[in-house]
């Protein structure tokens, strides 16, 4: 047994910084004072020379690289405790006794493994098993980790597991193992794979491990992460090696457990998952092709994926800035062009048929609403392009509108997520309370407010627009959400600009606004039935005259007053403008 070792992390860590900038002084200083102190010679009056400033190197040397062992051992005894004091009895007095007991424990695993090569018997191997289990008590310590990983090399523990994995069927090394297989090989195996993910956390190993990922089966990666606990480094190298593997190669001959592995991982370390999509630009579009986890043949992934996915992007989770780039690569990558979330090629895959939707959608759409503001930004920015104040942040100042309509379209497969995020469009809007811009006022800024805040509306409703012609609903249920995002202007409208405070007058009013509303969807019907020759230009058009006669009937009905030619035409603005381009493009891409 060790010493006993009390640290705080906290303040030893800002300790090993300023040693680390003396060391930079010195080694900079040095050959310069050298020369002169050479070139002095006997007149040199130093009563110390060359030699004390070497051993102040030195010192800081050696005290930092003892300190760092000592901090990196006591953050693998005491995972996530914290900040403030760490204390425990070490394995090892020094970081030299743990390097050579390393290297010392690696000889009869080698051996071992020779043996077994030879042999290739349950005798032999429980002699592999036996070596490996003597390290067990010795992991904590990082130093130790290394020293073993490094006289085992690269090779030999890659065919420790392989020799292992080889008879647990053909796939096994292409495409993991089950979770019962998994229990039984970290018996034996188990050591060795904590011996590499704490070797790896304290960024210890040697530039010979630097290629293993990238040369190593998926199938021996996971289960190294799965009989680990993995740093999310390792973990996301990991799944970029797995996801990044051609679906083909992935094909449902036999279940993909790498998959299975990587969700149960990310189940444990959401913010992996978080920095994953955030910082690899095309990890959302690998992960999240239907295709990838409908064909894994593991039960209950897809429900599961979704629970990882709603920890790691829901609005309380991880840093802010971090999820926001993770949002943008999820919209890039289910909203590419040519998406495989459109079209049907897998959501409504016979193969892989999906009656009851699908939760990754559900849970996209209810954790993608927080930023409804900035897409409708997005939107915005390209119709009114003037109006800078309608730019969206960074980084959601990189997204195509086009993209965003198409990842709208991909989430509304699932009809429960296009309801989230038509509700989510309404609070949006009338979250906004436009009513406090009055777009006749005198005041320029009241004006230019009223123009701001139903751009950003429309915007929304633009993007939904675009995006519900991709969705996959009966002609009715398509025309009674379009028509139902067509209302929203006169709703708003006719509940600012001409309140009714008789109860029975404003029920009369909303029932004409239900007329209205059933009106606009049998144009929308009889145009996809085919029982009129209009075109869906023409019958956009009409939509949007019916809309702006019902505003003046109304206002004449309920005595308010006259609009204006100004004002007439703005309120066209607001529904042509804005809207009559967007409605026109659904209806043609849904088509009559």
């Amino acid at each position: 047994m060790g010493e006993f070792v009390g640290i705080d992390p906290s303040g030893a860590e800002p300790l090993m910084h300023r040693m680390s900038i003396s060391k930079d002084i010195l080694g900079r200083t040095r050959p310069g004072l050298e020369t002169a102190i050479a070139e002095a010679g006997a007149s040199w009056t130093g009563p110390q020379g060359v030699a004390a400033m070497h051993r102040s190197w030195a010192f800081f040397d050696d005290t930092q690289r003892d300190l760092k062992w000592r901090i990196d051992t006591l953050k693998q005894m005491v995972p996530g405790a914290g900040n403030g004091l760490l204390s425990v009895f070490f394995t090892f007095d020094n970081e030299a006794e743990a390097v050579r007991q390393g290297k010392a424990d690696a000889r009869p695993i080698i051996e071992a493994l020779k043996q077994h090569e030879v042999e290739n018997s349950v005798k032999s191997w429980r002699k592999v098993a036996a070596a490996i289990a003597a390290i067990k008590e010795k992991l904590d310590d990082p130093a130790y980790a290394a020293s073993l990983l490094a006289a085992l090399g690269p090779d030999k523990f890659r065919t420790l597991f392989m020799q292992w994995m080889k008879d647990k069927g053909p796939a096994a090394m292409d495409k993991g193992l089950p979770p019962a297989l998994l229990q039984q090989g970290r018996e034996s195996l188990g050591p060795l794979a904590e011996a590499y993910a704490n070797a790896e956390r304290a960024g210890r190993l040697g530039e010979e491990w630097r290629k293993f990922v990238e040369e190593t089966d998926p199938g021996v990666l996971t289960t190294l992460v799965a009989m680990s606990k993995p740093s999310s480094t390792l973990l996301n190298h990991v799944a970029l090696r797995v996801l990044g593997r051609p679906l083909a190669a992935d094909a449902p001959t036999s279940p993909n457990w790498n998959l299975n592995i990587l969700v149960e991982a990310y189940d444990a370390n959401p913010q992996a998952l978080q920095t994953l999509l955030a910082e690899n630009k095309d990890a959302a579009g690998w992960l999240l092709h239907p295709g990838r986890f409908m064909q894994t043949g593991v039960p209950g992934l897809e429900q599961r994926m979704a629970n990882v996915l709603d920890k790691a992007l829901n609005p309380s989770s991880g840093d802010a800035a971090t999820r926001e780039r993770a949002w943008v690569n999820i919209i890039n990558g289910v909203g590419a062009d040519g998406s495989p979330w459109l079209g049907g090629q897998w959501i409504q895959s016979t193969i892989f048929p999906k009656p009851g939707g699908s939760p990754i959608s559900r849970v996209l759409a209810k954790n993608v609403t927080p930023y409804l503001d900035q897409l409708a930004r997005v939107q915005a920015k390209e119709s009114s392009p003037k109006l800078k104040q309608l730019y969206p942040s960074t980084p959601w100042d990189k997204l195509s509108p086009d993209v965003a309509s198409r990842f709208m379209g991909a989430l509304m497969q699932d009809k429960s997520a296009a309801s989230t995020l038509l509700d989510a469009w309404h609070k949006y809007t009338v979250g906004m309370d436009i009513g406090r811009f009055h777009p006749f006022d005198g005041d320029e800024k009241m004006r230019a407010g009223f123009v701001i805040q139903s751009a950003l509306s429309s915007g929304a409703a633009n993007m939904l627009l675009d995006g519900s012609a991709h969705a996959e609903w009966s002609d009715d249920e398509y025309a009674d959400w379009l028509s139902g995002v067509m209302l929203m202007p006169v709703d708003w409208l006719s509940n600012k600009y001409w309140p009714i405070d008789d109860a029975s007058a404003a029920t009369a009013r909303d029932r004409g606004q239900d007329d209205l509303k059933d009106k606009m969807k049998k144009m929308i019907t009889d145009y996809f039935d085919g029982k009129t020759p209009e075109t869906a230009k023409s019958v956009a058009d009409k939509i949007i005259t019916l809309q702006q006669s019902w505003v003046i009937e109304s206002l004449r009905q309920h005595r308010q007053a006259p609009l204006t030619d100004t004002d007439q035409d703005m309120v066209e603005k607001a529904f042509r403008g804005r809207l009559f381009g967007a409605l026109t493009d659904a209806l043609e891409r849904r088509g009559g």
